[in-house]
């Protein structure tokens, strides 16, 4: 259950690039993002990223 809070809380973040995710959107994805290779936070923060960047965000230095 850690692993779903950190995750949910990676998605609605302020502290991440892009915009915060809905519940809807965050309630539609979550059991993709559980099926990844990695762990559940790790696989939420790095969506959040790839969706920045395909929106016209900085990549990290």
């Amino acid at each position: 259950m850690d692993a779903v809070v950190a995750a949910v809380a990676a998605l609605r973040s302020t502290d991440l690039p892009g915009e915060p995710w809905t519940v809807d959107q965050i309630a539609s994805m979550l059991p993709l993002l559980a099926e990844g290779a990695g762990s559940l936070p790790v696989e939420a923060e790095t969506i959040r990223w790839i969706c920045a960047v395909d929106e016209g965000a900085p990549l990290p230095d």
